[in-house]
């Protein structure tokens, strides 16, 4: 990657996504006083209009589970660090994916982020929201990675895990993907239109497939012969063209090769790091995740560098921003906190 040459933004600007284990990290307890340099070097960089830290439905969700004090003090961070814009839900980064391919568009920041676009935690309603919404998301992940986790144990055996079971995993979750935007996308055509379903056994949780067509044609006049293309696409090239599934996909893969006990919460990361990577300059996760993407090669696919939490890599990262930020922008660069 050229030196701060963002992949998206403008006026010198460069997008720093903060998973929400780093957030956590900011927090104001004795135990986190060694990242407060990192908190410092981000707010300051933030408020110079040099980095944009996006917030993402999936950081509200999370820290509607912790104390109202501690969730509104995230909160209000991440408003502050991300100028107030948002990373779009999953289904519309999906969406804005599919028909920038089909319609030969070039990315450009408002085809992922949106200003205004989560009310505070602060406000009652929408911490109730939030929190009833984590309830069902969690039930409904729990159901999954219990099957997950059955068939993982079977596959296994007892054995260690092979190359060629995690080329099974990646062929396998690609492939389910596939079948079901492709299942939905054959019923949206022979019945001229498309209704939103709830996930089998989740009445509450809506299928994902279903959102994405539905916001294709409600949102986007998605016609009848783009549907075919999309249909030829997805026959020929899986999920290469569409970043944010192809990236959940590989790290599910990977995850169950990697993991006979995969935990419900783990879902919300994989998602964060499905959504924002394709977007990112850079990004900032824990030990775990950074591994998992680099040794997919995401990173390096996705032209974005990667940085973790442990101990050997905060220097580096530190480093990085702190030069970031001694590259000072003309005044003019900075009256506006656009992308």
């Amino acid at each position: 990657m050229n030196a701060w040459v963002s992949k998206y933004l403008k006026h010198g600007m460069s997008l720093v996504y903060l998973d929400q284990c780093v957030l956590s990290r900011f927090l104001a307890t004795p135990e986190n006083e060694k990242w407060r340099e990192l908190c410092d070097v981000i707010s300051r960089g933030s408020a110079e209009r040099q980095f944009l830290c996006p917030m993402s439905l999936e950081h509200l969700v999370e820290s509607s589970g912790l104390a109202k004090r501690e969730a509104v003090f995230l909160d209000d961070l991440i408003r502050k660090l991300s100028l107030g814009w948002s990373l779009l839900p999953e289904p519309k980064l999906i969406v804005k994916q599919i028909i920038n391919r089909l319609r030969r568009i070039s990315c450009k920041p408002e085809h992922f982020t949106q200003k205004g676009l989560w009310q505070p935690i602060a406000d009652p309603a929408t911490l109730a929201a939030l929190k009833e919404m984590k309830e069902a998301l969690d039930r409904h992940n729990a159901t999954i990675m219990r099957g997950a986790n059955e068939i993982n144990v079977l596959i296994r055996n007892g054995r260690r895990p092979t190359l060629e079971m995690l080329r099974f995993a990646l062929r396998r979750r690609t492939d389910q993907y596939v079948k079901q935007l492709v299942a939905q996308l054959t019923v949206s055509m022979a019945l001229g239109g498309v209704t939103i379903r709830a996930e089998k056994g989740a009445a509450s949780v809506k299928d994902w497939a279903s959102v994405v067509l539905f916001h294709l044609v409600q949102d986007e006049k998605f016609s009848f012969l783009e549907a075919q293309e999309l249909h030829h696409l997805l026959m020929t090239e899986k999920l290469d063209f569409i970043p944010t599934l192809k990236i959940k996909a590989e790290l599910e893969a990977l995850q169950f090769y990697r993991t006979a006990n995969i935990k419900p919460a783990d879902q919300y990361d994989i998602t964060r790091a499905a959504c924002a990577l394709p977007y990112a300059d850079i990004f900032v996760t824990d030990g775990a995740k950074a591994s998992a993407i680099r040794d997919l090669h995401l990173d390096i696919i996705f032209n974005t560098e990667v940085f973790s939490l442990r101990k050997r890599e905060l220097p580096s990262l530190l480093t990085r921003l702190a030069n970031r930020r001694g590259q000072l922008l003309k005044p003019e660069t900075v009256s506006d906190a656009r992308c």
